[in-house]
């Protein structure tokens, strides 16, 4: 083993009796979140005392708050279970196994290529309307690919994370983020201009995506010279490698890429195509296709004729949900499995296993909500927001700048989700910034670039699933990705201090 590894390992090997090792067992991403929790519960019940405005959670707060989490995120958890189905079939018939096989065969010595172009594809996707829920299934399906080529697990998470990332952090059109915030300030009678937001964001993805993708291929390069400079613990590198590791790749290769598995995995790909075309929202950027033939009854805010691509989920393409999505993926995994020749209760127990395998992950969905449940309901969340604005009254450009960043970063840990911060926080922040004399696109690109980087590291964040797919306990990810996060940040508020000063 080398110097590095041995190193890197957070289960380091300490002796014992009889001159042997024992090792360390890294905590789990779940008991992290437990304990969060738990802090932030406590915490409470002090804070009561001395902050108006704060009520202190009793004990049945703390310990609902997973179980309201779990509800509260209940349609993405059903959809990774039913996504998990769909991809134990597509298993079942080796079709994902061989066309790993055959890409990594294609892209042999050009794999880098393969992360630049996924990260791009992200990033753009993450910009415009704020895809990062829906890339927890890329996590498996990337550190199959890339493990397979010589890197490690890691690779694949940070190529996945930072890709949707930072596009999130540079949302240009983006309704959840940009669209929600306009709207915001509007209703308090402040008109931001979406074109200078739009090129603002374009910067803020560009630089970052570029910061990104160099601390990338830096880790992959270095990790496919070397296997033991990698970051992952004694732990990690076992899971990773049962899961996608040289007993699978031995299996892989023996596999014929048929054209019954080939018809598998292009339905596979399909069905992703379709779930990421039901996610944008078509009809804010003028495209009515997948609308036409359908009336809409705006006073009672429903289909009263549906559109013809609203036929099988009950929702046209363009205003889909997770629910829609696990309708999708439902359907396409009984097609992909009978056209695949499997039998009916072959059908049945992949799906059944395919499910089992995502449990885990559906739980971590739960647990990683519960936080922000528990500080929304004891007010906790409205205090620090009503407390930040006032630290910022008076403040100069160059003040207000990185103060108002710090302060999006820390609601973003505290209110998950995206619309909720823009519509709790502009009204506050958007009128002090006028007073101010400060432009409200640059307010948006603030609370965009701040919101966008705490998902590349907040426990309340919806990346925890994926890293468990990649094998990656989540302090591992904080140590490899503290540097890059960093640079990002300090990127991220000289681009947009710049701005105030300029517009």
């Amino acid at each position: 083993m080398s110097q590095n590894q041995t190193d890197s390992s957070s289960e380091a090997l300490e002796p014992k009796e009889g001159g042997q090792a024992k090792q360390k067992v890294m905590i789990s991403s779940y008991t992290i979140l437990v304990i969060i929790t738990l802090i932030v519960g406590v915490a409470t019940v002090f804070l009561s005392r001395v902050l108006p405005g704060v009520t202190a959670a009793s004990l049945s707060d703390i310990l609902a708050s997973p179980v309201m989490g779990f509800l509260d995120g209940i349609e993405v958890s059903l959809f990774l279970l039913i996504l998990g189905g769909c991809l134990g079939i597509v298993n079942k018939l080796g079709a994902l196994d061989a066309g790993i096989a055959a890409l990594v065969r294609a892209l042999h010595g050009h794999e880098t290529v393969l992360i630049a172009a996924i990260m791009a594809i992200f990033a753009l996707l993450g910009s415009t309307y704020g895809f990062c829920e829906e890339t927890i299934p890329f996590y498996a399906l990337l550190s199959a690919t890339l493990f397979a080529a010589g890197f490690d697990t890691m690779v694949a998470a940070a190529t996945v994370l930072l890709g949707a990332g930072v596009g999130c952090l540079g949302s240009t059109v983006n309704p959840f983020a940009v669209g929600v915030a306009i709207d915001s300030l509007a209703s308090v009678g402040i008109e931001a201009n979406q074109g200078i937001v739009i090129v603002l964001g374009f910067i803020l993805t560009v630089v970052s995506y570029t910061i990104s993708l160099f601390f990338i291929l830096r880790y992959a390069n270095r990790v496919r010279r070397d296997k033991g400079s990698t970051i992952l613990s004694l732990q990690e590198q076992a899971a990773a490698e049962e899961a996608y590791g040289k007993d699978a790749t031995e299996k892989v290769e023996t596999l014929e890429f048929t054209g019954k598995r080939k018809l598998a995995l292009a339905l596979f790909g399909i069905s992703f195509v379709v779930m990421i075309c039901g996610f944008i929202p078509w009809e804010d950027f003028g495209v009515s296709v997948f609308t036409a033939g359908g009336v809409y009854d705006a006073a009672e805010e429903a289909w009263t004729t549906m559109p013809w691509s609203g036929i099988i989920t009950g929702n046209p393409v363009g205003e889909w949900y997770f629910n829609d999505a696990s309708i999708w993926f439902f359907l396409m995994a009984i097609v992909i499995g009978v056209l695949g020749g499997l039998r009916e209760n072959e059908i049945v127990d992949a799906f059944l296993s395919g499910a089992a395998d995502m449990i885990g992950v559906a739980l971590m969905v739960g647990l990683s909500r519960a936080i922000s449940i528990l500080m929304g309901e004891t007010g906790l969340d409205i205090v620090i927001l009503n407390g930040a604005s006032a630290a910022l009254a008076g403040t100069s450009a160059l003040v207000f700048g990185p103060l108002c960043y710090l302060v999006y970063l820390g609601l973003s840990v505290v209110i998950t989700s995206t619309s909720a911060l823009a519509t709790i926080s502009m009204p506050i922040l958007g009128p002090l910034a006028a007073n101010l004399g400060f432009s409200p696109e640059v307010i948006i690109a603030i609370f965009c670039a701040a919101n966008g980087l705490a998902n590349l590291f907040s426990p309340t964040a919806v990346f925890l699933p994926g890293l468990l797919l990649a094998r990656v306990q989540y302090p591992t990810w904080l140590k490899w990705a503290l540097v890059p996060i960093l640079t990002i940040a300090v990127a991220s508020v000289v681009i947009t201090t710049a701005g105030l000063l300029v517009l």
